[in-house]
């Protein structure tokens, strides 16, 4: 029998419209977009790279945000029932908070271009932030959890609260800067331990969930850049030990990458891509801090890996997306 036609009696399935198979995570794009149009702009303060490259990766990144808002409005309203589901889904209601991380990354972009637009997208992104972290860390107590399906994308909730002073501090939200970054530090120490006990004590992960591992990246790298955004570039004893930790887990990562990334391609490659384009930039910070031979090193490595595996997993997903199959994942 041809298993293109359904056998007789039986109806087949009904295709979800497009708009209702578009998914939330689809915004780490814009956070791996926009996260290495930042690292970018510091190479060029730093280094004196082309500015050009950051612009022309910022442009892109407002470009897919404004897309992506776009579609989501109108799956909010069109397909609400959908969106219900997704946000009640235990892995994939974590990738809300996405929506308001990548507000936040572009804030910082945009700031030496248009202030108005800074404070309005890191206004908006920090509010969203806070309710998107109340909501999901409020349900996360009221109900029982399972660890076989708890993965690192637990932390984007987190790792939001400590990127918000990166993009607050230098436009004057100071006090509300130290209370996202206080959330963020004492939430990820707890929610380390979490996710380290179930990555070494729970059945391995699925290998659609395994590139999430680089998010274990992101909250020192983060922290680092706000630390430094609280301090003026003052490196200090904290910013040695964020630094540090951020290197240990990037050389972790890194000998396991064949491991993390391997087989079929899914959306959830562009989890590896902020934790990398953050690393990158904290490094240049604090090369600008503790300038050496070998943190200036590191910080050049650090930016032509971030923008090593922007671009393949872009060329990756533009063919995932050209086949059709990115609008088909469970």
């Amino acid at each position: 029998m041809n298993p293109t036609i359904p056998a007789p009696g039986t109806s087949p399935a009904v295709r979800k419209p497009l708009l209702a198979r578009l998914s939330v995570s689809m915004f780490g794009m814009v956070m791996g977009v926009g996260g290495l149009a930042n690292a970018w702009a510091a190479a060029n303060r730093i280094f004196g790279a082309p500015i050009a490259i950051s612009q022309a990766l910022l442009a892109l990144a407002v470009l897919c945000f404004g897309v992506l808002v776009v579609a989501h409005l109108a799956k909010l309203v069109l397909q609400f029932d959908e969106v219900a589901e997704e946000f009640a889904h235990p892995v994939r209601s974590s990738f809300f908070p996405a929506i308001s991380v990548a507000a936040i990354v572009l804030s910082i972009g945009v700031r030496q271009y248009s202030l108005a637009a800074a404070h309005a997208l890191w206004c908006a992104g920090a509010a969203l932030h806070l309710v998107f972290a109340v909501v999901l860390i409020r349900r996360w107590i009221l109900h029982a959890q399972d660890e076989g399906v708890m993965t690192p994308a637990w932390f984007i909730p987190v790792v939001g609260n400590i990127l918000v002073p990166v993009g607050g501090v230098p436009l004057g939200y100071i006090e509300i800067s130290w209370f996202f970054f206080s959330v963020g530090l004492m939430l990820w120490l707890s929610f380390f331990t979490i996710v380290l006990h179930r990555v070494l004590f729970v059945p391995a992960m699925s290998q659609r969930s395994m590139p999430t591992l680089f998010i274990l990246l992101a909250p020192p790298s983060i922290g680092l850049s706000a630390y430094l955004a609280f301090t003026g570039g003052q490196a200090g004893a904290m910013g040695d030990i964020l630094y540090c930790l951020a290197l240990f887990i990037a050389i972790l990562l890194i000998s396991l990458a064949r491991y993390i990334a391997h087989g079929a391609f899914f959306m959830s490659w562009w989890a590896m891509t902020f934790p990398m384009d953050g690393w990158a930039g904290a490094t240049m910070g604090y090369y600008a801090a503790r300038p050496s031979f070998y943190t200036a090193a590191i910080a050049l490595v650090a930016l032509t890996l971030a923008s090593g595996i922007v671009v393949w997993i872009a060329c990756r997903t533009a063919l995932h997306m050209a086949s059709g199959a990115a609008f088909n994942e469970d």
